[in-house]
């Protein structure tokens, strides 16, 4: 039997503590019933729900046992359409921005030195 296949919107709905999904590596995780068993906290699980949360979950170096029991909680896939319509983490667009800002202040301080007279 093929996977059950979910938009994007309707992955977006379920972004509350007592009903969350969030995607890793195109899969679609139900993972409402582990929120409370998470060692990283309920704030962790929260902070990718209703998203892609595969940068956040391969960057924490999940065990292999982690990795196994996320299986537990596998309920379809995203749709091929939909994969780039999910939002990232809030926490990986201020990481960017921070990115940007300071090779700015970079660049301003060579600009500085290099045109000071």
């Amino acid at each position: 039997m093929p996977p059950k296949v979910f938009r994007a919107e309707e992955i977006n709905a379920h972004v509350t503590e007592t009903d969350l999904w969030f995607v890793y590596k195109g899969r679609v995780y139900d993972v409402t019933k582990f929120v409370d068993q998470h060692p990283g906290g309920m704030d962790t699980l929260l902070g990718v729900a209703g998203q892609d949360g595969t940068t956040d979950f391969d960057s924490v170096g999940h065990s292999d046992t982690a990795k196994e029991d996320l299986e537990k909680y596998y309920i379809g896939e995203i749709h091929p359409e939909d994969k780039d319509k999910l939002g990232v983490p809030k926490h990986e667009q201020k990481s960017s921005m921070n990115t940007v800002y300071i090779i700015l202040a970079v660049i301003a301080i060579l600009a500085y030195f290099i045109v000071k007279p």
